[in-house]
């Protein structure tokens, strides 16, 4: 697997947590200063990045190590003063941003190779040093000599080993030309994080190389994401309901560390739900990785724009009373006219002439007028014919004669007739006929009106339905 794609794996594994600060490949040198200027004499003394072959112009050395393991291009030196440079040598990243991020990682491959019986002196080493805000620089990691088989101090014909302790002397896992991969913790936080490789190899054979210098740190998210909602809804009920099925887009949220904040729905109806007539409120919550969440709403609202169905019935015929007028009765409360509405309500009603309206003989139109509890009003109007008054004692055809009187099913006239109309005792026109026999099981007990016309003239008899 190549260095890339280990990398971006790392990377997209730790999206969610960790925020990456340094990714050092040394691949090319544009990430770092160095003390002195990469160089090379084309044999064994030269700094510089091997594999994709920087040495600052000069002829690539033929005294480079069989380092293995190391992906890509790699930062490596060897008898560094030779060509005149000033030991150490240090190479530094400085103004690295860690503002926000908590614990802090580092991570670095490191390599020397290993020439029996070894070649690393006492005053040779590898040591990695940072500074947090300008602090002043802190240990990290130090490689120092160790094992050394000849000589009196100063000793030499080592090899590297890391110094755990930090006291100028190798006593921890030992380098090789193997790169390998050391872990370190760097402590504290803060804004700005300077980081510094210090290295002194000044002889033949005495070598370094190091790669993939990564830095992670864990972020301290405290801002919540930035949740949008849809617009308000408004919208007319649906016909003939008291209600609207209403659909809706969700809300959508965007976070300045997670990319893909998550948002749900934690208040109000589904999208699709039937909503009923007023206002509903809906919430959505957005959340992010580190746990930080917003929330936002907004109101459907359903207005009830359908009319109530106001039903009139058909034209009224009545009869007058003794002084030929006729009282206007309150026709929604008797039940003659009917309302209905999509919605359950009470209704204002509005009738003219109002209830109790006296009338003369002829024809008055009647308008009822119902609003429901939204405003909707609609409307009906229909006629009331009031015709003069026949008393029974207005007997012109006195032979004329209704049987059976009280009746109960099928009444006849005794005679010939033209028309027949009933009456109830308030005058109300309840049935007509024009055969002398008729069909009264449709109304109810009590006393009526009939008026009966014929080709000699027109009388009113009394009839007893029972």
């Amino acid at each position: 697997m190549n260095k890339f794609y280990t990398l971006f794996l790392a990377l997209f594994i730790t999206t969610i947590a960790s925020a990456q600060v340094l990714n050092e490949t040394f691949d090319n040198n544009s990430g770092f200063t160095t003390s002195t200027p990469f160089f090379s004499d084309g044999g064994g003394d030269f700094f510089g990045l091997a594999i994709v072959d920087d040495f600052n112009g000069e002829p690539t050395p033929t005294g480079l190590k069989a380092y293995t393991g190391f992906a890509g291009g790699f930062m490596t030196g060897m008898d560094m003063d030779a060509e005149g440079a000033s030991l150490p040598i240090t190479v530094e990243w400085n103004g690295l941003d860690i503002d926000g991020l908590t614990d802090l990682m580092f991570s670095g491959e490191f390599a020397e190779f290993f020439d029996s019986p070894g070649d690393i002196d006492d005053l040779d080493f590898i040591r990695v040093e940072y500074q947090i805000d300008g602090g002043g620089y802190q240990n990290l990691i130090w490689f120092e000599g160790a094992d050394f088989t000849s000589g009196t101090p100063p000793v030499f014909n080592g090899i590297f080993r890391e110094d755990t302790d930090f006291d100028g002397e190798g006593d921890g896992l030992a380098l090789n030309d193997a790169a390998q991969v050391f872990t370190k913790t760097i402590a504290g936080t803060g804004t700005l994080l300077d980081l510094r490789l210090t290295v002194t190899v000044d002889s033949g054979d005495e070598d370094f190389a190091v790669d993939t210098f990564v830095i992670t740190g864990t972020v301290n998210d405290t801002t919540p994401p930035v949740i949008t909602c849809p617009a308000d809804i408004n919208m007319n009920n649906d016909a003939g309901i008291c209600g609207a099925v209403v659909s809706f887009d969700p809300a959508t949220a965007t976070d300045d560390t997670d990319p893909n904040p998550v948002v749900t729905q934690t208040a109000g109806p589904a999208s699709g739900t039937e909503l009923p007539v007023g206002t509903t409120t809906v919430e959505f919550t957005a959340t992010d990785a580190s746990g930080n969440t917003s929330t936002c709403t907004f109101t459907i609202t359903v207005v009830d724009a359908e009319t109530p169905a106001v039903i009139c019935p058909a034209t009224q015929t009545v009869m007058a009373d003794s002084n030929d007028m006729y009282e206007i009765p309150d026709y929604v409360g008797d039940g003659l006219v009917t309302i209905t509405d999509n919605c359950s309500t009470t209704f204002t009603t509005l009738q003219n002439p109002a209830a109790g309206t006296m009338v003369s003989v002829g024809t008055t139109n009647i308008i009822i007028e119902a609003t429901d509890d939204a405003g909707n009003t609609a409307g009906c109007n229909f006629d009331v014919v009031v015709e003069p008054f026949l008393g029974v004692s207005d007997v012109s055809l006195t032979q004329v004669a209704l049987y059976p009187n009280p009746g109960k099913t099928l009444v006849t006239v005794n005679t010939t007739v033209e028309n027949i109309v009933i009456f109830n005792a308030i005058g109300q026109k309840m049935m007509e006929a024009q055969s002398n026999t008729f069909d009264v099981s449709g109304l109810a007990n009590g006393v009526y009106l009939v008026k009966i016309t014929t080709a000699e003239g027109a009388t009113v008899k009394q009839l007893l339905v029972q």
